[in-house]
């Protein structure tokens, strides 16, 4: 018996509410008993979120009027529809618990055609009185207690008696079962019901959609544009049928539901049994499936119904690794036969018609149970109940509903016969088959590149690993393709040093799958030092270098750039006493007595950037280095230092640069022209004095830079320095002969990946 819904704030008079349903984008559906006649009923209520939106609250009075007066037997009833004082706005029909025309099962022709008979009446009912569906579909067209249809869900129709309340560009429908003309937001009549109508039929002989495509668009699409499908030849007295309901033009339609009837009796009175194969079916309905295993006595009549449809022998269960897959989600959930939007697939099976009459609520009457098993003894219907629930679990399979909703899925049912049998080899496979069908879900997902839906499933199957305690090593293979893939795409993400969401997603998916995998780890650490803008890596000789990704730029690729300017004492490592000849040139002219990097014109540590370097003398640290370490180092080129520059932004003043400011008063040959701040240094100021910028130091200031390949292929200096004031910004080069030196221009490495 279902609970009552804790703090549902939901008050409807003479109602209460049991438990809710169903849910679609406009209204939810609940389980209430009415108080006054103690029955259950069906409530359909407006959500609160748009009850504000007078088209859609007029839609959904519209259904009830509609549907309320629409007195026909296969057409469900409307009990009362209200709007109360609050807003709420809502109606309830009949409780229907008797599965819908998506599940029912049939195994001939003249089954189907006598209950495509009664839609047919149902729907001429309607259209009659002037109303037209527009969102048939199985899961609209529910059973009685008596077997009897029943059309339900008019939430879209429309009416002679009210005006078309859907927007010009709005689609409201179900892709699968959409006219041409619906799809197109074109005028809709009867004969769009007919398209629909057509659908369902062509989807209950076969057993499929008519267009099966990747999504909702790709389907709508081909309703408008694709051909019918042709029917095998076994079906082909069927042809006839589902062209004239499905042609594009409603003109080339059948006119009229009676004319669909008409046709479907042709079939059932002329044809040849042999011709027709067996009709395609659902699972038998939760209200005809056994509750648990280890059933007593008193439950022999449920195990009789039960028994006379598994005596047809189960499903094929060998474990295969290439399943067809029936959708892409496995976790359809089961909701009420009323609630919106629901949709599942079926595949062909050869099963004998049960019909059952279940009591109203057997939970609250005192039912006699009548022993309809004869002699049986306790351990054959035992069998007989795991024989019942292996079906289900065939049947729960290939719906893939593997391990959801709770209670209602293949693995569990298959667990209840491991629970009574540990040896049971079908229920074994069963659970074997589980783990190969979520392998196909994400590996048809990955195919698609969907590995989001990819991931879910793979949480999924790595949950059903551990809440059944599934042996992983028997899914190596498996495991191990997916490993390898991921090894790919690692290895491709590494060489281009560029991270990517796929790459992301495939790691996770091999971490979740096998966590404790060496090679898995290997990889995630690999990717996990894949270089990214900024990151600072350290070097040979105190050098610290900053990675740069290039991207749009021809002929360049990504390299490291010195963080800092080469010091004083970086320098003297390599030259030592050497490059002393050269007269410094000092404020623009070369100083009258000797001064050189090691004795420059002003003083300086050996933090300072070495400064009275040539172009040449810059090249050979650079060459040394290289010999030293087995790295390669060079000079950035003068297109790396403008792509730098573009990069990195910096602010010409003198709080982020040293530039020349006031405190340059007493060197009138600095500049001409100094910035109004003052920064303290005169000339040169240590490395790394100033705050970095994308990790990168000085790269304004301090000192003007050596680069190569400028015009005529030779050195420049590239950039500002001490000695620069108001107009002049860090994009400048200056052409230097290679063999000079000056005080103002230093130097600093780039190292090729």
């Amino acid at each position: 018996m279902l609970k009552t819904v804790p703090k549902l704030n939901l008050t409807i008079p003479d109602h209460t509410i049991l438990d809710k349903i169903g849910e679609g984008g406009m209204s939810a559906v609940y389980l209430g008993r009415q108080i006054s006649l103690q029955r259950k009923v069906a409530i359909k209520v407006l959500k609160k979120l748009v009850m504000d939106d007078k088209t859609l609250a007029e839609r959904f009075v519209n259904e009830a009027k509609t549907v309320a007066s629409l007195d026909h037997p296969y057409i469900i009833s409307i009990y009362e529809a209200k709007k109360l004082p609050s807003g709420l706005a809502y109606f309830t029909m009949p409780y229907l618990t008797h599965g819908d025309f998506g599940q029912i099962i049939c195994t001939n022709s003249d089954h189907l055609i006598e209950l495509l008979s009664q839609i047919c009446e149902g729907l001429s009912h309607a259209h009659k009185h002037g109303v037209i569906h527009r969102d048939l579909k199985p899961e609209n067209i529910l059973f009685d207690q008596f077997g009897r249809i029943k059309i339900a869900d008019f939430g879209i129709a429309i009416s002679k008696n009210t005006k078309r309340r859907t927007k010009e560009t709005q689609i409201l429908g179900s892709a699968h079962y959409m006219s041409p003309e619906h799809i197109q937001s074109k005028s809709v009549d009867h004969r769009s019901d007919i398209y629909s109508l057509g659908c369902i039929i062509y989807e209950k002989i076969t057993g499929d959609h008519v267009f099966n495509e990747k999504n909702d668009f790709q389907i709508l699409m081909a309703h408008i544009n694709k051909p019918v499908p042709e029917l095998p030849s076994a079906l082909a007295i069927w042809q006839p049928i589902i062209d004239k309901c499905l042609a594009k033009d409603p003109k080339d339609r059948f006119q009229s539901v009676e004319q669909v009837k008409d046709a479907l009796m042709t079939i059932k009175y002329n044809k040849q049994e042999s011709q027709v194969a067996p009709i395609s079916n659902k699972p038998l309905p939760s209200w005809l499936q056994m509750p648990k295993l280890g059933i007593a006595a008193g439950l022999m009549v449920v195990l009789g119904f039960a028994l006379a449809w598994f005596l047809t022998g189960p499903p094929d269960t060998t474990l295969n690794n290439n399943i067809p897959l029936v959708s892409d989600e496995e976790e359809q959930q089961n909701i009420s036969p009323v609630a919106e939007n629901s949709e599942t697939t079926s595949e062909p099976l050869e099963i004998t018609v049960v019909v059952v009459e279940t009591p109203a609520d057997s939970s609250e009457q005192d039912t006699e149970l009548v022993d309809i098993t004869g002699n049986l003894d306790n351990e054959q219907i035992n069998e007989m109940s795991i024989e019942v629930t292996l079906n289900e679990a065939q049947q729960l399979l290939k719906q893939y509903r593997l391990t959801k909703p709770k209670g209602e899925n293949a693995a569990d049912k298959f667990q209840m016969v491991l629970l009574e049998q540990p040896d049971n080899t079908e229920a074994q496979q069963g659970m074997n088959q589980i783990a190969v069908y979520y392998f196909n879900l994400i590996n048809s997902k990955i195919k698609d590149n969907d590995t989001d839906d990819a991931m879910k499933h793979t949480e999924s199957l790595v949950n059903f690993f551990d809440t059944y305690d599934i042996n992983r090593t028997l899914f190596s293979k498996n495991i191990n393709e997916l490993i390898n893939q991921t090894q790919e795409l690692v290895q491709t993400a590494t060489k281009k040093r560029r991270p990517d969401l796929r790459t992301d997603d495939f790691l996770a998916i091999a971490t979740l799958l096998d966590n404790n995998n060496q090679q898995v780890i290997d990889l995630q650490h690999d990717y996990n030092n894949i270089p990214q803008k900024g990151d600072v890596t350290t070097g040979p000789k105190g050098h610290s270098f900053v990675f740069i990704p290039v991207t749009n730029q021809s002929g360049m690729s990504d390299f490291l750039i010195g963080q800092s300017e080469v010091t004083v004492a970086q320098f003297a490592a390599f030259a030592g006493e050497k490059f002393t000849e050269e007269k410094c040139h000092h404020f623009g002219k070369k100083v009258f007595f000797k001064k050189t990097w090691l004795k420059p014109p002003f003083d300086q540590t050996n933090d300072h950037p070495v400064v009275c370097i040539s172009y040449d003398q810059a090249k050979a640290y650079a060459d040394w280095l290289s010999q030293q370490t087995g790295g390669k180092y060079r000079l950035p080129t003068a297109a790396e230092w403008q792509y730098l520059n573009k990069q990195i932004i910096t602010t010409h003043n003198c709080q982020s640069a040293n530039l020349a400011g006031t405190e340059t008063s007493d060197e009138k040959k600095a500049t001409d022209n100094p910035l109004s701040c003052r920064d303290n240094h005169v000339f040169t100021a240590p490395v790394q004095k100033f705050k970095a910028s994308t990790s990168l130091y000085d790269f304004n200031g301090n000192v003007a830079e050596w680069v190569s390949d400028c015009a005529g292929n030779s050195g420049c200096a590239a950039g500002s320095s001490w000695n620069s004031g108001q107009g002049v910004n860090n994009a400048m080069t200056e052409n230097i002969p290679n063999k000079e030196t000056h005080s103002h221009i230093g130097f600093r490495l780039v190292k090729e990946l």
